[in-house]
């Protein structure tokens, strides 16, 4: 049996701040809330205008790829993944290098992974290593084992 209702009808709730439509009701302030920006302004509209609002503040429909490399998936990884990530890769040397081409060479794969997230940190580098990986990946499933400089 085939559901007869519109959902492009029904009404969608949404951010005013920022206008996700990632809402919530929260218990603790007995109000929506907002999953992205945490503002409890919320607003109903038709999806059909809230998409006109959404291309209007962001010059882009919500539906349209922007190749922002900060929505991937290795923007995505808390700190912890991301460091078995590069543990468990067999090139992990090599991404070390990329990023300090003069980090010591003498040190295991745990020590040099321990000093280097330190320095990555204390650098203010981890974004470095994620757009690294994020190349890395994307060579890798072209056929393509090398990974690209990224030094900074």
């Amino acid at each position: 049996m085939q559901d007869s209702r519109d959902y492009d009808e029904e009404p969608v709730v949404y951010c005013a701040k920022c206008y996700s439509l990632k809402i919530k009701y929260e218990e603790a302030i007995d109000a929506d809330c907002c999953m992205d920006c945490g503002c409890s302004d919320v607003l109903t509209s038709s999806i059909d205008e809230w998409e006109k609002l959404y291309e209007q503040r962001y010059g882009h429909k919500f539906t349209v790829k922007t190749h922002d490399p900060k929505k991937s998936f290795i923007f995505k990884l808390p700190l912890e993944k991301l460091k078995e990530k590069v543990f468990k890769d067999i090139h992990w040397r090599d991404i070390i290098q990329n990023i300090y081409p003069h980090f010591p060479g003498g040190l295991g794969r745990a020590d040099s992974l321990i000093l280097f997230f330190d320095k990555l940190t204390r650098d203010n580098r981890l974004d470095d290593l994620r757009l690294l990986l994020l190349n890395h990946y994307r060579n890798k499933g072209n056929g393509r084992e090398e990974v690209k400089k990224c030094r900074g």
